[in-house]
């Protein structure tokens, strides 16, 4: 799975309705999460004409009380 990344963690803090706002880094962070989240859906959606994304196997479960 590809997960698109940031420049720092993937959140915003704010308290009461409007506050994070007021977060300019929180916000930087998410309009950087925003920007290489689109790049990458480009990407995959190029790269699924030459390489077409793997089957899909059942999932295998096991219950580890023995």
């Amino acid at each position: 799975m590809i997960m698109p990344s940031s420049n720092y963690w993937n959140v915003a803090h704010g308290l009461t309705p409007g506050e994070m706002e007021q977060d300019a880094e929180g916000k930087q962070i998410m309009q950087v999460l925003g920007k290489n989240m689109a790049w990458i859906m480009k990407v995959i959606r190029y790269a699924e004409k030459e390489f077409p994304p793997p089957e899909t196997v059942a999932k295998t479960t096991t219950n580890f009380i023995r």
